[in-house]
């Protein structure tokens, strides 16, 4: 009879497990697939490459990272150095940051999925892998190469190592809290957020332990601050240089408030708790619902865990959930996907550990949950239809208008700009330099010879814009005009020199 018993649990793990493998392969499909050819490639994805491509060719050494959305705060150079490695191994091709995003996007979750299994429960871990391997917004951020997008990866485990810290007086698990907080915030300021639940949840399993570990705690807070400075060093290093510059900024963003919604704080934080959960479930929603299924999600863990002094990673996870809120409704900005990055992966433990309290003895509690799984994964799924249409890769785009300009044989101190004003260049900039033709500086003063405008629109009026490139461009001409993939190029010199095409004549390529 134990043998039977023993064959039916192993066959039933040996389906699980196949289950399992079927599922992180289609998810993989999802993130892997044609990366090259629908990965965005814009103005900032080819001023990052030019900073790393400069990395692995030892030319560069950044100290200071890209400027943020938010206010123009500047970020850490962390992510230069943890993905560059990969633009070497692709050989200089643009895609390799994108597959190191998207494969330690992958790999990231099975690690927090071995960790809520190990620190939770199987079936909360199972629950968390389904909603984080299928979540859009998940899939969508980790198939281009941009700062933010490792941000659910890394709060995940400062967050984690936090909670390992304090549980277990592991000098190990404190130094890699506060080196994954330096990282969170060098990926994205929002991720300054985290300090608040981690505080607050020490404060509450600290007043249970306050006789037995308060000499221990203070030496495993003074380590936790040590390597977070020290993994900040090059952020610190810009502050004193910069007299504080993004401090400054932070600061000015969140006393502006918030007249941009319309409201105050209590509208903000309505429709800061309303775009989670659309970007979460990829539906649009009312301000009330998704409110009251916060205040019912922390009324539950409240009553369930903190009376019975229960301080568990999942409680960590709900503290982040919330103060986030709290503190991104303090900032007047659009409240884009990327910004809650912060607490995706927390949201998902969230969800997952209440859905395997339900009482599973229960058919019909089995059966919503099934039922509510699947509407979910139909819900974002649905968006990925894009993974097989066709399209034109802007990696390809952007290389054939480089080669058109390098074809023109631009003098040496030559300068690209871009029409509208809104628009960058760096994606073009990045082929010109790896063809071996290099523009100026973007904010350089120095004159150039000759300026070629990039036109993103169907008209643009070169010759007297205002824009301050083309405006401090002295006695202008336009030498040629062509068009190669829906970009109109303008060549502009100086009138007393020689002109190459003097009919300016249009061609396309």
């Amino acid at each position: 009879m134990s043998l039977r018993i023993k064959n039916i649990l192993t066959n039933r793990v040996s389906k699980l497990t196949l289950f399992i493998f079927f599922v992180l392969i289609v998810s993989a499909f999802f993130r892997f697939y044609r990366l090259e050819d629908f990965a965005t490639f814009l103005g900032d994805q080819g001023r990052d490459a030019i900073v790393m491509k400069r990395i692995v060719t030892l030319e560069h050494f950044p100290a200071i990272g890209a400027p943020s959305s938010l206010g123009q705060i500047y970020l850490g150079p962390f992510y230069y150095y943890l993905v560059s490695p990969f633009l070497l191994l692709f050989n200089f091709n643009p895609v390799g940051p994108v597959f190191a995003v998207a494969l330690l996007s992958f790999l990231g979750i099975l690690a927090a999925f071995v960790a809520i299994k190990k620190e939770v429960s199987d079936l909360t871990a199972l629950i968390f892998l389904f909603l984080t391997l299928f979540s859009f917004v998940n899939i969508q951020s980790s198939r281009f190469s941009w700062n933010p997008n490792l941000l659910p990866i890394f709060s995940f485990f400062t967050l984690y190592f936090f909670y390992k810290a304090f549980t277990t007086e592991s000098r190990l698990f404190v130094f890699l809290a506060g080196a994954f907080l330096a990282f969170s915030f060098q990926l994205h300021h929002l991720a300054f957020s985290l300090v608040i639940p981690m505080v607050l949840w020490y404060l509450l399993l600290f007043s249970r332990t306050l006789k037995n570990k308060i000499k221990q705690d203070i030496k495993q807070f003074i380590l936790f601050t040590a390597s977070f400075l020290l993994f900040s060093l090059p952020l610190i290093l810009f502050e004193l240089k910069h007299n504080f510059l993004n401090f400054r900024n932070l600061l000015t963003l969140i006393s502006e408030g918030n007249t941009a919604n319309g409201g105050g704080f209590i509208a903000s934080f309505l429709l800061s708790n309303q775009a989670l959960y659309t970007y979460v479930f990829q539906t649009a929603t009312t301000t009330l619902l998704p409110f009251l299924l916060t205040v019912s999600l922390t009324i539950f863990y409240l009553v369930k865990n903190v009376q019975k002094k229960k301080f568990s990673l999942v409680n960590l996870h709900l503290l982040n959930i919330v103060f986030f809120l709290v503190f991104f409704s303090l900032i007047n900005t659009a409240r884009n996907a990327h910004y809650y990055n912060v607490i995706y992966l927390s949201f998902f433990v969230i969800l997952a550990s209440f859905s395997a309290s339900l009482d599973k003895s229960k058919t019909a509690k089995t059966l919503v949950l099934i039922l509510c799984i699947g509407i979910y994964l139909i819900l974002n799924i649905r968006n990925l239809n894009y993974l097989f249409k066709p399209t034109k890769s802007q990696m390809s785009i952007a290389n054939k208008v480089a080669q058109s300009i390098a074809e023109h044989t631009p003098k040496k101190n030559f300068q690209t700009i871009a029409l509208p004003n809104v628009e960058t260049d760096g994606h073009i900039r990045y082929f010109l330099e790896i063809d071996g033709y290099r523009p100026l500086p973007a904010d350089t003063t120095t004159p150039p010879s000759e300026l070629f405008v990039l036109c993103f629109e169907k008209k643009c009026e070169v010759l007297g814009n205002p824009q301050w490139q083309i405006a401090s461009f002295k006695d202008a001409k336009i030498d040629t005009i062509w068009t190669v993939e829906g970009v109109k190029i303008y060549k502009l010199i100086h009138n007393q020199q020689e002109t190459s095409n003097p009919n300016g004549s249009q061609y396309s390529n």
